[in-house]
């Protein structure tokens, strides 16, 4: 599933929307409070040596970052996310140069631990361990140059055991923290049987969904699909066979939607697919959605009545959600009572 793959954060910012305009406005906070102290480093020194101009424009840049963070979604998730944590990592180091002695600059290694936070909830692990040994290695680095300006020995690596216990300590735990929360989180959103959401996790990804798109071209379609005569498969076949066709249509139904949406399971045999996207591409997904499933050697082939409608963005992401699945839902009846094997649309 889509969903397995996001990043530690996408999963929350998606069942919690709100998350996600907080985390923004803090970092960029945060992010122009960097830029400020990289200027402030440098108030009493040469503003024009060659460190001076980095660090000059490393802050420029983290102000202008702050500002990108509070007013947009370009360093959330994909390639602006990494460009950002990689930045964030550059233009930390760079800072930490401009203050001496080197034993000092060892414990401004400790901003590490605000930036590993950023790769820890919205980078993948490897970027996390990536950031991890970078941060250890800019750690080492001081502490050997520290002990070449003629720093004591046992006073400069417990500043460089403080720090990487700063650095890495917290950082791992949080995670390990973040995975456990995620996994149960993840297992109370899916259906046991089928692998797809469950209603509970329906409501988790599709409010957010509509609350992020925005614009003429782009749309949301919500369609409710139920299996004809389902009854009659588990008198005739066992509920265990009954179970198989569930598997079945579920694993076809999520192949078909990809990664432009996602299945739930919404009733004993009924499914409900949410699609986002260009609004072309949408109506193409929606409005070929299969109706006919082959059962295999083992089980029947059934059918279904499927009702397709556009939701609307206009309103909020839990009202329009709602809405958009009574609708169809409605719309899926109407499918049903006209004889079945079929889509009705209302897009």
């Amino acid at each position: 599933m889509a969903a397995a793959r996001r990043s530690r954060l996408a999963t929350a910012r998606l069942h919690e929307p709100h998350l996600e305009a907080v985390s923004r406005r803090t970092i960029g906070f945060a992010t122009m409070n960097f830029g400020v102290l990289g200027v402030v480093t440098r108030l009493y020194q040469d503003p024009t040596d060659a460190v001076g101009i980095v660090v000059w424009v490393l802050a420029g840049a983290a102000v202008l970052a702050g500002a990108v963070w509070m007013t947009t979604r370009v360093f959330v998730d994909g390639v602006g996310a990494r460009v950002f944590g990689v930045f964030a990592d550059v233009g930390t180091l760079a800072v930490i140069f401009t203050i001496s002695p080197r034993v000092d600059a060892l414990f401004g290694c400790a901003l590490y631990a605000v930036t590993g936070a950023f790769f820890m909830f919205f980078l993948s692990r490897a970027w996390l361990v990536a950031h991890i040994a970078f941060a250890t290695a800019a750690t080492v680095g001081f502490t050997v140059w520290a002990l070449a300006e003629g720093s004591g020995v046992a006073y400069t690596l417990a500043r460089t055991i403080i720090v990487l216990l700063v650095v890495i300590g917290p950082t791992f735990t949080m995670e390990l923290a973040w995975s456990t929360f995620r996994r149960r989180s993840d297992l109370a959103a899916t259906d046991s049987l089928t692998g797809v959401h469950n209603l509970r996790g329906m409501w988790q990804e599709a409010i957010p969904m509509i609350e992020r798109v925005a614009g003429a071209e782009t749309s949301v379609a919500f369609a409710v699909a139920d299996i004809d005569g389902f009854k009659k498969v588990n008198d005739a076949h066992g509920h265990e066979v009954g179970d198989e066709v569930l598997v079945r249509v579920a694993h076809e139904l999520s192949e078909h939607v990809g990664d432009a949406g996602f299945v739930s399971r919404s009733g004993g045999e009924e499914f409900t697919l949410v699609v986002a996207g260009p609004t072309a591409t949408v109506r193409e997904i929606a409005t070929t959605i299969p109706t006919v499933f082959d059962g295999g050697a083992d089980a029947p082939s059934v059918t279904m009545s499927i009702g397709v409608v556009a939701a609307h963005p206009a309103r909020s992401g839990r009202e329009a959600a709602r809405d958009a699945r009574r609708r169809a839902d409605h719309t899926m009846y109407e499918a049903k009572q006209s004889g079945g094997n079929q889509i009705r649309l209302a897009l």
